[in-house]
């Protein structure tokens, strides 16, 4: 440990304690009858410096987490904007309707839901227009949802893009919504 933290940690425990600040020192100010303080500041003025410090640290770890919320926001509001740009008036409308859009794929003239979720949110739509499974592909990094929305969109309707954004993303079955009839019982 350095000398002077060590000198430091005395002194606080000597402070805390009641004892003199200095153990070869005589007591001469009036205010160490009353608990032994450390030079001018005393005992409780270290523990209102102490507070004074810990709360302007509170305020600036606050106000750093508004910023930076703020500043989320912000990127969220322009890749949905962006997003909104990119798409056809048809797809807008179901997309602010329903919070997901079709695509159509532009090698393999597949059909594809892509929806508003940060986890396998594109579905690969049968001929029956149901669900057959669902596909997650996503960037590195903390990318915003409609940023990622809009990029698997433009690889999807993409001739060149489609059957390489079909390698690349994972693949994840359906899971059943539907609810068990009411004679079943759980083991």
């Amino acid at each position: 440990m350095l000398p002077g933290f060590a000198r430091a940690g005395q002194l606080l425990v000597r402070m805390f304690s009641g004892a003199p600040a200095v153990a070869d020192a005589p007591v001469s100010s009036p205010a160490s009858a009353t608990g032994g303080p450390i030079g001018r500041i005393g005992r409780f003025g270290l523990a209102r410096w102490i507070d004074e410090r810990l709360n302007a640290a509170r305020r600036r770890n606050e106000q750093a987490a508004i910023e930076e919320t703020r500043s989320y926001l912000r990127a969220k509001r322009r890749s949905l904007a962006l997003m909104l740009s990119l798409l056809t008036p048809e797809q807008r409308a179901e997309f602010q309707r329903y919070r997901h859009f079709h695509v159509t794929g532009g090698e393999t003239g597949t059909r594809y839901r892509i929806r508003v979720a940060s986890f396998a949110n594109v579905d690969i739509i049968g001929p029956a227009g149901s669900t057959l499974y669902r596909l997650c592909a996503h960037p590195r990094g903390d990318v915003p949802v409609y940023d990622v929305m809009a990029a698997q969109m433009l690889h999807l309707q993409d001739v060149a893009t489609e059957r390489a954004f079909l390698r690349f993303a994972n693949v994840h079955p359906v899971v059943s919504t539907r609810r068990p009839e009411r004679g079943f019982e759980r083991p």
